[in-house]
């Protein structure tokens, strides 16, 4: 580590060094190397974050598929409770309730998981490279998340709640062949 009392000499310095012919050295600025790092750590992480949002998409779009095909099976199911009496707004409420209660049930599942597998790696991550991670890893970021997840849900549940909703009593009970 060389210090220097004028900044403007660094560059010439480490230019000096770097191309000294007696001895193959080599002169590293600490700061604009961990510029550089952290920059392409930055990428990386926007590259696994876009990774991340296909996934949701991907899984809520999953989700409403699935919950419409249970529509469609549930058509009777559906016609029976609305001869009944229900309304078509409990129709509606009880298919997002349902979307709802899977997205939920999924994210307490991840997070459990994702704290198990920390806990258990921890000791590692300390030992080998240095890194102390919190297995109760919870700040603002993460409720952001959870909160888009969940508002998510509820508007791709609209596309078969709103199929339930308007389903009509009559073409539920009609018997087919």
């Amino acid at each position: 580590m060389i210090g220097l009392q004028s900044k403007m000499a660094i560059f010439s310095v480490q230019r000096h060094i770097n191309q000294y012919p007696k001895e193959p050295l080599l002169a590293i600025l600490p700061g604009i190397m961990l510029t550089e790092l952290w920059q392409m750590m930055n990428s990386m992480e926007n590259t696994l974050r876009l990774i991340s949002i296909l996934v949701l998409f991907s899984s809520l779009l999953g989700l409403s598929t699935m919950l419409l095909s249970s529509i469609r099976e549930r058509q009777r199911e559906i016609a029976v409770m609305r001869a009944i009496g229900a309304s078509p707004l409990f129709v509606f409420l009880i298919i997002q309730i349902e979307a709802l209660m899977i997205a939920l049930v999924g994210i307490i599942a991840a997070i459990v998981v994702l704290s198990i597998g920390i806990l258990l790696a921890q000791s590692t991550l300390s030992e080998n490279y240095g890194i102390f991670i919190n297995h109760l890893y919870n700040n603002s970021q993460t409720s952001d998340i959870v909160g888009i997840i969940i508002l998510s849900t509820f508007i791709l549940g609209l596309i078969p709640s709103l199929s339930a909703y308007r389903m009509s009593l009559h073409y539920g009970l009609i018997e087919r062949s």
